[in-house]
């Protein structure tokens, strides 16, 4: 197996609008302000510790939105559109955000350990494909 090297690209709202919702405040500047609703039988908070340096599959849920925020360390947040999970890319994972159903999604660690609090649907179903090469992410220096 070999890897493929894929360019980190910054979280934006354009950059990021194919794939979800950037959790962010978008009237107020501070105090309590929701920015999502949806409707659910019951949600999964979990965190998700990562050591690996590259991925070799990617996954989706069918019929649940999710949300992945980073808690320490440098995560990358592999992202694919529904259609075209073979055609990925890597985002600083430095904002929380929401993604939408069926988008294609793997994170990886520049750190030694990293660490994302996801939340979804208990009743999360999904699919899951497997690389025939791994991706990662390196960082260059101009």
């Amino acid at each position: 197996m070999y890897n493929t090297y894929l360019k980190i690209k910054t979280i934006s709202k354009t950059s990021f609008k194919k794939y979800g919702t950037i959790l962010e405040h978008t009237k107020k500047k501070s105090g309590y302000e929701p920015l999502v609703k949806v409707k659910s039988n019951g949600w999964i908070w979990a965190a998700l510790t990562i050591k690996k340096k590259y991925i070799d599959f990617i996954e989706c849920h069918t019929n649940s939105r999710e949300s992945f925020e980073p808690a320490f360390g440098t995560t990358i947040i592999v992202l694919a559109q529904s259609k075209t999970p073979h055609k990925p890319e890597a985002f600083l994972l430095d904002n929380p955000i929401l993604l939408n159903e069926r988008v294609w999604h793997n994170v990886l660690s520049l750190s030694e350990t990293s660490q994302v609090k996801i939340t979804e649907n208990t009743d999360v179903k999904g699919r899951r494909i497997e690389f025939k090469k791994r991706f990662s992410s390196v960082l260059t220096f101009k």
